[in-house]
This record gives structure tokens, sequence and C-alpha cells, in this order.
């Protein structure tokens, strides 16, 4: 008799409408500035039927190609060789084999279409050097359980190292019995976090979005740059007076930053919407978005960094985030990072007592040499040196004014940010952790567990041989943290921690 899973499977058959459907939406944005330009000049007089036909024939083409790539997507689980195996491409055929060792969870993902449709995403995601996932993106709901449990069963078959686990990475309804604490976010939540985080991130979007209107209407000639700049250069004129060019640039500041403010609140309530996390006995169990609805389980032994972060006004709000990297290809915590916000201390204290093996003890604090201030001090004021020099060319008759504004920022906002931000850094070790705190606004504190430690780099380069000075970077699967400019003291409790890992006998993953 045949094992669940073990002939290949096709995806639901509403998977066609999802291809379909993705298809045209990638169609529309690589044609955008195509449109745009029908849209605003409108079709020449006497092919409106050849553009009817044409659109017809695309999405003819666009139906073949769906329905051709629904039937060569398939994949099993090879219970023989231990691995999970995936079949697709339309021209040319890709086979992926995932061995069972290298699985680190399975979870559930919805967009907006798979909802409407009525099909899941399920994402195997994996360690290893190709940093590659799995993202089954039709299965109906009855499948995708079965395919999570059926292939999380066989994974800890596999994996004789993984004792007590009989579940890892699946949020199965059963946990629900057995919740210990539960985290839901609110509306009102979601708006203190889209008011009091990545201020200029929706500023910075406007940009992107104008300025690429721009350009695409550009080339079409749809506006024209003289008459553009006709037209600035007599607004300007209207406002000559310092004073009121001023209040005018002062204005669009303050609007753009507004607008830019409710854009982020936007994105952060599509995310992070509906958040529940949920603790059980076994795991951490997350779920939350509203356009892409993610579920997702977290084991202790699958967890390799946590990081930890808030800012002043959150921190009077009661309100931090916590950022989990798993098992992964990438180096950097920000590409690998299961974001959890709006977590109050009380509820940040419990997800660390669940996912680490110990209790968290003082141990001994290391701050970076003084040098490192100097050096921060030198790269800021490597962009105003610049902007000296190219004022120095374009407009020399204000260099009196200009150098005053220079020098006005790097004495009251470079020099003190610059040296608030050397004191914040930090490396505390301790008998089982490593911990790093940094950053002046977005205040950050990263923890590794140091049997998790994978390895520690060293580097000294010549000029810092003198002052015996090093830089570290220690390794996680998870992601790394690096500490710069340290003193040779540290190398001792540096060889002391990588003991304690040769030493301990639990399993990093």
């Amino acid at each position: 008799m045949n094992r669940s899973f073990s002939e290949p499977q096709l995806q639901s058959k509403p998977g066609v409408l999802f291809i379909f459907f993705s298809q045209f939406y990638k169609l529309l944005r690589a044609l955008g500035p195509v449109l745009l330009f029908f849209i605003i000049k409108g079709p020449k007089t006497g092919y409106t039927t050849q553009i009817v036909l044409g659109i017809a024939v695309a999405l003819l083409l666009l139906l073949g190609f769906s329905v051709l790539s629904f039937y060569r997507f398939k994949f099993h689980i090879d219970y023989k060789n231990s691995e999970f195996v995936l079949q697709k491409g339309v021209f040319s055929t890709e086979l992926i084999s995932i061995p069972f060792s290298k699985i680190q969870q399975v979870y559930f993902k919805r967009s907006l279409l798979q909802r409407v449709i009525g099909v899941y995403s399920v994402v195997i995601d994996t360690a290893g050097s190709s940093g590659q996932e799995i993202n089954i993106k039709a299965l109906s709901e009855a499948k995708a359980k079965d395919l999570q449990r059926v292939l999380m069963d066989a994974v800890n078959e596999n994996n004789q190292d993984i004792e007590a686990e009989p579940s890892a990475g699946i949020a199965e309804d059963k946990n629900t019995s057995s919740t210990i604490w539960n985290h839901k976010l609110s509306p009102l939540a979601l708006l203190k976090l889209g008011l009091t985080s990545n201020y200029f991130r929706g500023v910075w979007l406007i940009l992107i979005f104008v300025g690429s209107i721009y350009q695409q209407l550009g080339d079409f000639d749809l506006v024209q740059s003289d008459q553009y700049k006709e037209g600035l250069k007599g607004y300007l004129d209207s406002y000559s007076k310092p004073i009121e060019l001023f209040i005018l640039t002062a204005l669009v500041f303050v609007g753009v930053f507004l607008i830019g403010m409710l854009i982020s609140c936007v994105e952060i309530f599509i995310k992070y919407f509906d958040l529940n996390l949920t603790q059980t006995k076994e795991s951490l169990e997350l779920e939350m978005g509203l356009k892409t609805n993610t579920k997702i389980s977290l084991k202790p032994r699958r967890v390799q960094l946590l990081r930890v972060v808030t800012n002043p006004i959150q921190k009077r709000l009661n309100l931090q985030e916590t950022q989990i990297a798993l098992a992964s290809s990438q180096d950097n915590l920000s590409k690998t990072k299961i974001s959890i916000p709006g977590l109050e201390r009380m509820q940040i204290e419990r997800v660390k007592r669940f996912l680490f093996s110990h209790p968290m003890r003082p141990g001994r604090v290391f701050k970076p040499a003084f040098i490192l201030y100097i050096r921060l001090l030198i790269l800021a004021s490597l962009p105003l040196i610049l902007t000296a020099i190219v004022a120095s060319f374009l407009v020399p008759n204000y260099m009196v004014e200009i150098l005053s504004i220079l020098f006005i920022i790097f004495g009251m906002l470079i020099i003190p940010y610059q040296y608030y931000w050397y004191r914040a850094l930090s490396l505390e070790i301790t008998p089982e952790f490593i911990i790093r705190r940094k950053g002046v606004w977005n205040q950050k504190t990263e923890i590794i567990e140091l049997f998790k430690l994978q390895s520690v780099t060293v580097d000294q380069p010549v000029w810092y041989k003198k002052r015996q000075l090093y830089n570290y970077t220690f390794h996680t699967a998870g992601g790394d943290i690096s500490f710069p400019l340290t003193s040779h003291k540290m190398q001792q409790y540096i060889n002391y921690a990588l003991y304690r890992v040769a030493i301990n006998k639990q399993s990093w993953m």
C-alpha cells in the first residue's frame, strides 16, 4: 500500500485560475507605461479592432500557459531517499529535491486572491547553501493540512536527534486545547505601531512613486521637460523672499511626511492585521496578515537568533517588536526574520522563557574603543564635504551661507548622534548567551544562545595591531552579528564561549 503523497501530485484544480490571474497581474505591471500612454493619449482611430484582437490573443496565450504550468507542476514525497521532490517548468523542466534533514518547517500563506479562489500556499522552509524555499501555491485546505502533517511526520522520523517533538513546525487545531497564553494585536495597537515606526519609509515610497511616474510620462512625451522647468522657475520666483521659500518648503515637507505616516499605517495594518500569537506546550503559533495571511509555528530548537526592537515612543507605549531568525542560508537577520510587533514587555519575557533553554543572567559587558567614534565622525562628514565641493562650483557666491548650514548640521546633528550611537553599542557575554545592544532611536537587542553558535571570525587589520584591537563576527545558522574595535581582553571570553559550545550536547537545530 502506497504511503500518502508517495505518488506525483498536482495542485488543486482552482490552481489554474490562480496561475492565470497571477500571470495576468505580472503582465499588467510589465506593460504599465504602455497602458498609461494609451489611457492618456487614447488609441489611434481605426486601430480599435486590432487592439481588441491583440488583447484577446494575449489572454488566450496566457490561459494556455497557465494550463501547461498547472499540469507541469508536480510534487511528491520520496520516502526511500528521505526527500521532498518538486518538478516544475513549462518550456524547461526543473527538478528540486529537498532532503528531510534540511526542512525547517512547513507553514501556510494565503493572499487575497487565494482566499477568493479557496486555495492555500504551503511553504516548505529549508536551510542550505542555495537558500531555496518551496512554495506550492494552490492546494485545497484539506490537502494542504494533510501535506503539512505527513511531511513533518516523515521529517521527524528521519531526524532521530529530534526527540519529544512529534509534529515540529505544524500549526494544528489540536494545540489550541493546550494554550498557555494568547496575544492578539488590536486595531488600536496597529494604529500606534503605524504612527510610531517607519517614519520615512512612507515618504521614500512617495518619492519613488512620483519619480517613477514622471519618468514614465517623460518617456512617452506626455510631459514636456521645458514646460516643467519654466513652470517650476515661475513658481519659485513668486516666492522670492527667503522666509516665504522656507515656509513653503516646510509646508511641503510636513505634508509629505503626514502622507508618509498614513502610508506606513496602511502598510502595517495590511501586513499585521488580526495578528494572533499563541503559546502552547510545544510551540509558538503565529497567524497574521490581510493581503497575505500567514500561519507559522515556531519551535525553540528551530530558533537561532532573537532580536527585540523598540524606540523611545514605543517604549512609553509599552510596545516592542520581536524578530526571530530560523536556520537559513542567509547571513543577514533582516532577510530571514519572522517579525512579531506590538508585544508588551511581559509578553517579550514569556517569549524568551519559552524559546531559550536557560534563564538570562548578567555577564561581562564590552564596549568598543573610542577610535570607533572618530571613524564614525569622519565617515559621516564625507557627504558634507562632497556637498561643499559641488556647491563651490555651482554657487560660489553662496559659499558662506552653505558652509554655515553644513557646520550647523555637523555640530548639532552628526556629532551628538554618532556619540550616542557609539555609547549605545555594547556586547555582553554570559555563561549561556551573547547579547549585542545598539541603536539611538531604533534600539535593538540581539540574543544568541551559546550552544547555537556556529563559529567566530576574528579580524585584525594592520592598522589595529598597535592598539591591539579586533573585530568579531559571531555566526549562527540564522544570521550573523558583528562587534567592531574591541580590546584583546575580550579574547579569553570568546574562548570560554567556544568551550561552552564544544562541551554542550544540546542540538542546535
